[in-house]
């Protein structure tokens, strides 16, 4: 199943003149992003009741209509980094509200490899940011990206060395509890010792498992699906510079089935060859 459908959160992105009429109704006048005609779009307690065509001779804004999107892996916006130790409820809203003006109504915040206790603070902040509604809104969940990954140069990435370890159920209990169950998705490498029990038992817990900074095998990549992995976290990084070009991990994760797949589409992690609509 798609994380888009598992973390079901959609929102509709109002880009300018949503009003209200007399019955307590709202709704926005704008063009439809699909086709781009001109549509009314109204909504009662937050809840989507009618999209209605306009004439097209209709006296409209240049303004689109189109669902929010959903991003799964923020590290940190305009200068404010989850993993920060000084995170608090202003700043998680000062990111929240910029990342509303580039259409991302809904996220998880992504803490990287770190040792234990600042991984427990991290999520503590967080947690504690969650009690402001407008934030809550926004935010289904977080997403531990390691530390349980390949320590592997190349593999690992920009994540610290020193703190990448083997999974370990107790920590990561540990750290969900920190995070008051808020962990929703986490990121590993599969062929590491102790992946595939830890796989089976964060899918058990109804925590989405995706893989990357791995080395895997298509053995162990199979083995971590029929665990309960179904994702793929910034396919075609965190990878070696020099890989063979059939024997690498990016070809089963590309052909598995039961695999979804995320990528960085800004510019720079992949080439504009590779990034296609």
């Amino acid at each position: 199943m798609n994380i888009r459908t598992r973390l079901s959160f959609l929102f509709i992105l109002f880009l300018l003149y949503g009003c209200a009429d007399k019955k307590g109704a709202a709704y926005v006048e704008g063009l439809l992003y699909l086709d781009g005609k001109p549509v009314s779009i109204e909504m009662m307690d937050g809840i989507i009741t009618r999209v209605k065509p306009l004439s097209s001779k209709t006296d409209l804004p240049q303004a689109y209509l189109a669902p929010g999107l959903i991003d799964i892996q923020i590290n940190g916006y305009m200068g404010v980094d989850f993993s920060d130790q000084d995170l608090n409820p202003d700043k998680m809203q000062e990111a929240t509200f910029a990342l509303w003006k580039e259409g991302v109504t809904s996220y998880l915040p992504t803490v990287i490899t770190r040792d234990h206790e600042r991984l427990a603070r991290s999520f503590s902040l967080l947690a504690e940011a969650m009690d402001d509604e407008i934030i809550s809104l926004s935010i289904p969940g977080f997403h531990l990206e390691g530390p349980y990954i390949s320590p592997i140069k190349g593999y690992r990435g920009a994540h610290p060395e020193q703190h990448i370890r083997l999974p370990d159920w107790e920590e990561f209990s540990e750290l969900q509890e920190k995070a008051h169950q808020g962990i929703k998705l986490i990121t590993v490498a599969p062929e590491i010792e102790g992946a595939i029990p830890f796989i089976k038992k964060c899918d058990d817990s109804g925590v989405v498992v995706s893989l990357a900074h791995h080395n895997g095998s298509p053995e162990n990549i199979d083995q971590a699906v029929a665990a309960g992995a179904s994702f793929s976290t910034h396919l075609g990084n965190g990878c070696a510079n020099e890989i063979n070009r059939h024997h690498n991990p990016l070809w089963p994760q590309l052909a598995h089935d039961g695999l979804s797949i995320s990528i960085i589409a800004d510019g720079s992690h992949l080439t504009k060859e590779e990034v296609r609509t």
